[in-house]
């Protein structure tokens, strides 16, 4: 006896397609928020920010019946180049838009959006190399590793306030084990280990954030740069925002879309600047 199934009335089911298009799950960005920001210095124009640095000067004794001595050191600069230009771009052919149900060319420019903020958020994460100071944690990171970051910064004479710490899932796995910042008999604090915020909302005068964006090195065993530092440690300066560009492609019968953004961004204060480093096997 022959059965009619979902295979020989294929043509007959129908299918459907949701309403709306699901988005990946983007990385969490911090590092913009955290920084000392110098948009409006390079809002007029130029590619490169001077940013001068005044020096430290000591108190001398003064001698009775000798003149004083007048001091007149060196001064320095850093500077900031204004080099980054980011873009993406994407055709979106005139048969797609006709054919599709979707409002692809608003999708695409969220695609655009998320990009060009994760590559500046990326540069920022890659100063890792210019820290100061660097902790190797080893394979977990432990209280012990926590307050030798603090003492980095303390000794430099870093101020108290707007201190962050930027670290990733793997070193928030750790810390969750560090029953000081996490139970009741060392917090005062019901349910901190489990409540919907981040379950370490501060260590010894951080604020942390939770994000997958920091940057990882080597191959194998490879290395995470969780970095943690004070505002004025780095500067980023926005000469252009991103800004979106279009025009209708009569060669490829589409829509050209392109958003591109232009900045730069420099480590003013290397000393504010720890990269606490955790090795794992990738």
């Amino acid at each position: 006896m022959a059965n009619v199934t979902p295979t020989t009335a294929a043509v007959m089911i129908a299918e459907e397609w949701t309403k709306e298009i699901e988005k990946p799950y983007y990385n969490a960005l911090y590092f913009l928020d955290r920084v000392k920001r110098r948009d409006s210095l390079v809002s007029g124009g130029g590619d490169t920010l001077h940013i001068p640095f005044l020096s430290t000067y000591n108190a001398r004794d003064k001698v009775a019946g000798t003149a004083v001595t007048y001091d007149a050191n060196t001064e320095t600069e850093i500077t900031m180049t204004i080099n980054k230009h980011k873009y993406l771009a994407f055709i979106l052919e005139d048969i797609v838009k006709v054919q599709s149900n979707y409002d692809l060319a608003a999708a695409y420019r969220g695609a655009q959006r998320e990009a060009l903020a994760r590559a500046a958020d990326t540069d920022v994460a890659s100063l890792h190399a210019s820290a100061g100071t660097n902790i190797a944690a080893g394979a977990t990171i432990d209280d012990a590793d926590m307050i030798a970051v603090a003492l980095a910064l303390d000794v430099a004479n870093v101020p108290m306030s707007n201190r962050t710490g930027i670290v990733n899932a793997y070193a928030v796995s750790d810390l969750r084990n560090v029953n000081k910042y996490t139970t009741y008999d060392q917090t005062g604090e019901k349910g901190v280990a489990t409540r919907e915020n981040p379950m370490i909302a501060r260590v010894y005068g951080f604020d942390l954030f939770t994000s997958n964006n920091i940057v990882t090195t080597g191959a194998g065993t490879v290395t995470d740069h969780n970095l943690f530092f004070h505002r004025d440690a780095i500067s980023f300066a926005e000469q252009l925002k991103p800004t979106y560009k279009a025009e209708d492609s009569a060669d490829f019968i589409g829509l050209k879309m392109v958003l591109h953004t232009i900045y730069g961004l420099a480590v003013e204060r290397a000393t504010s600047l720890v990269d606490l480093e955790r090795t794992r096997t990738a």
